[in-house]
This record gives C-alpha cells, sequence and structure tokens, in this order.
C-alpha cells in the first residue's frame, strides 16, 4: 500500500511539472534583419544593368526577416543610409528611402525596395557603393547588430557574381564575363553541388569558344560575331552590329597560342 501511495504522489508531481512546463511562453522583443544569406549573398548584394543597359532605372529588392513571432497586424521598420561608407549620391544613382517600410500582417519577412537610376556615365566604368542600416521602431527593435547592415554594389558593368571563384577560378575579368554570357548563354550558376553537371556544361561551352573562337564562330552563324584579321596578323573579336566594341584575340610570341585579351591588357584564361 505504501508502495501505490507513493508512486501515486511521484505521478502527481510530474503532472504538476508538465501543467507549469506548459504555460512557458516565447518572451522576447520582435526584431527586423537583413536575410542575404539564402539568397547567395553574404553582406553585399551585387546589381549590374549591363545585362538590360536600355533601362534608366530598376528597383532591387533586398529581404529582411523578423525574428520573433508573427502578428496579424502590418509592422514598420526604417532604414538609414550609412554615408561614411556610402558611394552613390542619391537622386543622382539612387531615389532617396522612405520615412519607414512595412512587413504585412502574419508575415514573417518581406522586400526592402531600392530603386536606382542609370543615368551616370560613369556606371560604366565604376561601381557605386549603398549601404544600408536597418533602424528600430515600436513595432521591431534591432538587436541583431551583425546582421542589420547590408551594402549594394552597382553599375552598368558586369561585376564578378558570388558563383565564379566556384566554377572559374579565381581570375576574373569582364572580357572573360562577356564570353562566358556568349559562349553559355546563360547568365547564371549556383554553388549547389548538385548542379555541377550543368555548371560544368556551361563552363564547358565557354573554354571551347576560348580554345577556338574561328569554329566557335562558324558553329554560330546566327550570334553575328566576326573574326577580323588586323595589319599585326592578330584578330579583333566582335558583334556586327557593335564594331566598334572589339575583344583582341592576339598571339603569345612565346607559346604561338592566340589568346583574347581582357579589359587589363591580360591574357583570358
Amino acid at each position: 500500500m505504501k508502495k501505490l501511495v507513493n508512486n501515486l504522489a511521484m505521478i502527481l508531481v510530474l503532472f504538476a511539472s508538465c501543467k507549469k512546463a506548459g504555460i512557458i511562453t516565447y518572451d522576447s522583443s520582435d526584431n527586423v534583419y537583413f536575410d542575404l544569406n539564402p539568397y547567395g549573398y553574404q553582406d553585399s548584394i551585387l546589381y549590374t544593368f549591363a545585362y538590360e543597359p536600355e533601362l534608366l532605372t530598376d528597383t532591387v529588392y533586398v529581404p529582411v526577416r523578423i525574428s520573433g513571432n508573427r502578428v496579424p497586424t502590418d509592422r514598420s521598420y526604417q532604414v538609414k543610409v550609412v554615408e561614411s561608407a556610402t558611394t552613390a549620391v542619391v537622386n543622382e544613382h539612387f531615389e532617396p528611402l522612405k520615412e519607414s517600410y512595412s512587413i504585412a500582417a502574419g508575415e514573417g519577412g518581406g522586400w526592402l525596395p531600392v530603386i536606382l537610376f542609370n543615368t551616370d556615365t560613369l556606371l560604366l566604368t565604376q561601381s557605386f557603393v549603398l549601404t544600408l542600416q536597418l533602424e528600430g521602431t515600436g513595432d521591431l527593435g534591432v538587436e541583431h547588430k551583425d546582421i542589420i547592415t547590408a551594402r549594394l554594389v552597382f553599375s552598368n558593368k558586369l561585376e564578378q557574381p558570388f558563383w565564379w571563384t566556384m566554377w572559374l577560378g579565381t581570375y576574373y575579368s569582364q572580357v572573360k564575363h562577356q564570353l562566358f554570357r556568349l559562349a553559355a548563354t546563360t547568365d547564371d550558376l549556383t554553388t549547389e553541388g548538385m548542379d555541377a553537371p550543368r555548371n560544368t556544361y556551361y563552363v564547358d561551352k565557354l573554354n571551347s569558344l576560348l580554345n577556338n573562337p574561328f569554329n566557335w564562330v562558324n558553329s554560330n552563324p546566327d550570334k553575328g560575331y566576326v573574326l577580323e584579321q588586323r595589319p599585326d596578323g592578330d584578330y579583333d573579336f566582335y558583334y556586327e552590329g557593335t564594331p566598334e566594341k572589339k575583344i583582341l584575340y592576339k598571339k603569345n610570341e612565346s607559346s604561338g597560342k592566340y589568346y583574347f585579351i581582357d579589359e587589363y591588357g591580360k591574357e583570358v584564361i
């Protein structure tokens, strides 16, 4: 009988403990932060008008996320420009930021729209940086200090994609990037190992162009590219519609092999 009473007492204690534990709730404040990693970025987003140079303006959507509870009402957050880490000029390179932005009711995140302008000719030769920092409001805090700042790097020239070094090595130039886009007929690879067959297929297409551009021109007449020999024996590679935009295909006197020459005067390898 004593053993039975002891067992009943133990069950009551366990029941009381479980009941007490069941009323524990999430008690931390809700915060907003930049959520760049799922999209392949660390602290910077790269954007270029080079893919659509006719655009005079475009909107880049920067992902933001809430840490905490979802609520049935809209919540606001603020963003400021970090002037000391920004080279872009307001009204010349980007539209002024709004006083506040909102995350819709019931949502765990949203998108910060940043409107960029493609009117400054300097964008053709250099990149500009717009550094943004989240600020707290009565709705959302900014306690995660290491992920409340994001950089937007933009231009009207080709920029090195985040996946480049994984598939094409550490050497990057705009000329090689231009040749990649031309040969691979794609703008983006991934960093996913499962995509290796697809990605190496595109890299092989680039190598085919680099190793034998004469064969590539003959095999792709619809592309409209030509190799025209120069008086010095080297060649100019260009699109028939824009003959002023030439890429030099030059002979290396030591090896006797020809290479495309990039914007730095280096051989594209």
